[in-house]
């Protein structure tokens, strides 16, 4: 059964609220509270209260109230020096452009703080001391209304490196420094994008004395849609970022340049790349980016296009940060290929990578220099299958139709589809849209081994619901959520029917208060596969039917009635499957998914 039911828009009379996780809210939208003016509010800055930042053998900070710190030398060495700026989540924040020992942070406690911009969500550098910080608070519109959010904050020394904005190596103590992780987290809320931000006033998150701290540093708005000439970004094409690993393991890259090729699925004139240095411990300096329509293999078609970021051609990312280039006049047409070429001048040890990519992309040799402007692909003798620091191709669009999102596992990232043929689900279905909804792109957020309730150190990278942040909601002009995740849950972690229900209720609320339509995709059956067992089976069968009858969704696309085998349901029907583990897609598989998600859903509607 397909169906998809448009919820009331917000501003209606239908109230919204969300139950709030690491980087979601509580928000309430519809009718506002009584008019909050902007008066008293006052600069962040101005209201530091704690030192979270020493230097090397200087006097204990009070981040954690027993003389607790972070070693200004190692977010030196990650590159959030003095004054950086440091764009985390599609947000740009600020480190305090102030001495180590000075205070740089502020303990919230109900402060309302001046802030204006416009955008779809409001972003938090901080961390909490004392365990898991959590509270409400309002954001105040200038035209007088408001809106409430929750925020939650994982421990900076408990919570988990994988959905940090950044992890250091070492902690100030009152009796010196010791080798133990420190973490910071950049946590988004959504607000009214239809509405100027003038203040905002921080939650109060300890009952007690002695309870959690909620430490903030910076406070910014978010805007990934807004494109030139009144235009939109839309994502034409985009990779999650599962881990931070090694590369070339013994000597790294130097001097060398990456060649990537990636299949926007978007038309356009306008473009821009985003690139990443998530869970990466050291900066990154790029010494010349460019993009170039692929001729064949390593070669372009014309003269690559050189980027620049922020008016520079050469541009350092910190640890965990994120760069987006400038715009760039570059006709893109349906079915092209782009090689986006990157020179590394120096020495790379880590790199994020997106480890499935299904796509051949190249390299040159170590000491070879910038060949990032070559046509010929000559210098390009080497190969290899993922995807480095590339995150996003975006296209400019007016107006836009919005951006689908599918976030999903091993299925979604191209399960066992044919190698540089661009048949994931999600490039099948973006072809489909380019006939009913030519403006609408598609963010492919599949990543090989992920799981919607349990995350990992390794590619498979945090679990739907920690990444729903970086990978959904911080996409250019999300509009719609196309969530297919599970069955890892299932077979790898043997997560219960009622945990994985309430991981997509969750999920479904979060995007619901960020303006997404929801649809979510039923899990197909793994008969004949090495992980099946008959309650395993019983717990997809009950999700299933959660999914199928579900009134706080908006659609449901059923993937397990289209691909199962009607003679034996809990199998995949012949033909669509690797018949070596009876569980992925082959190519036919893939197009089986995306002609029921047409069906479905032709077009993302107006935003919510």
């Amino acid at each position: 059964m397909n169906r998809l039911r448009v919820r009331p828009a917000a501003g209606s009379t239908a109230a919204l609220t969300v139950l709030s996780v690491l980087g979601s809210s509580l928000v309430a939208l519809g009718a506002a509270p009584p008019r909050a003016a902007a008066e008293g509010a006052t600069p962040l800055p101005a209201l530091f209260d704690s030192t979270a930042i020493t230097a090397d053998g200087a006097a204990a900070g009070d981040l954690d109230g027993a003389g607790g710190s972070l070693a200004a030398a190692d977010l030196d060495a990650a590159g959030w020096s003095r004054g950086a700026r440091i764009t985390l989540s599609g947000t740009t924040f600020a480190r305090a452009d102030v001495p180590p020992g000075q205070p740089d942070n502020v303990r919230a406690a109900g402060q309302t703080v001046a802030l204006t911009g416009r955008g779809g969500a409001l972003g938090f550098l901080a961390t909490a001391t004392g365990g898991p910080a959590t509270g409400t608070g309002t954001v105040h519109y200038g035209d007088g209304t408001s809106s409430t959010y929750r925020l939650a904050v994982r421990d900076w020394t408990q919570g988990s490196a994988e959905v940090a904005a950044l992890t250091l190596p070492h902690r100030h103590t009152g009796a010196g420094t010791v080798d133990a992780e420190a973490r910071l987290y950049t946590v988004a809320v959504p607000i009214d994008r239809s509405r100027t931000v003038v203040s905002v006033t921080l939650p109060t998150p300890g009952a007690t004395p002695d309870g959690p701290t909620l430490h903030v540093f910076d406070i910014a708005v978010r805007d990934t849609t807004s494109a030139p000439g009144g235009r939109s970004w839309e994502a034409a094409w985009t990779a999650s970022i599962g881990t931070a690993s090694a590369v070339a393991p013994g000597t790294g890259w130097t001097d060398q340049t990456l060649r990537m090729a990636v299949h926007p699925n978007l038309a356009g004139t306008t473009a821009r790349i985003r690139l990443t240095n998530a869970l990466s411990p050291d900066p990154v300096t790029f010494g010349r980016v460019t993009v170039a329509v692929q001729a064949d293999r390593g070669a372009a078609r014309a003269a690559p296009v050189p980027l620049t970021f922020g008016g520079r051609g050469r541009t350092t990312v910190p640890a965990g940060g994120e760069a987006v280039s400038d715009p760039i006049d570059l006709p893109l047409a349906a079915g092209d290929t782009l090689l986006v070429s990157i020179h590394l001048p120096g020495h790379v040890l880590v790199a994020p990578r997106h480890e499935w990519a299904l796509s051949t992309s190249y390299a040159t040799g170590p000491g070879a220099g910038d060949h990032s402007g070559d046509t010929d692909g000559a210098a390009y003798t080497g190969q290899f299958g993922y995807w480095a620091f590339l995150t996003g191709v975006d296209v400019a669009t007016g107006p836009g139709a919005g951006t689908v999102v599918a976030l999903g596992d091993s299925q979604t990232d191209g399960a066992h589809t044919a190698v540089d043929a661009d048949h994931r689900w999600p490039d099948l279905y973006a072809a489909d849209l380019r006939r009913t909804a030519p403006n609408t792109g598609v963010a492919n957020a599949g990543l090989s081994a992920n799981s919607l309730l349990t995350g990992s150190t390794g590619a498979a990278g945090p679990s739907a619901l920690d990444r729903l942040d970086r990978d959904v909601f911080a996409q250019p002009d999300a509009r719609t959520l196309v969530l297919y995740e599970g069955i890892n849950d299932i077979t790898l972690h043997d997560a219960t029917a009622d945990a994985l229900i309430a991981g997509i209720r969750e999920i479904a609320a979060r995007a619901h208060a960020h303006g997404m339509t929801v649809v979510v995709a039923t899990i197909p059956p793994f008969g004949g596969s090495a992980h099946y067992t008959e309650r395993r089976e019983a717990v997809r069968q009950r999700v299933n039917s959660w999914i199928r009858s579900s009134r706080e969704l908006d659609g449901c696309a059923d993937f397990d009635l289209a691909a199962r085998d009607t003679a034996a349901p809990d199998r995949l029907r012949d033909g669509i499957h690797d018949p070596r583990d009876h569980l992925h897609f082959n190519d036919a598989g893939t197009r089986l998914l995306a002609d029921t998600l047409a069906r479905l859903h032709p077009g993302p509607p107006a935003r919510r």
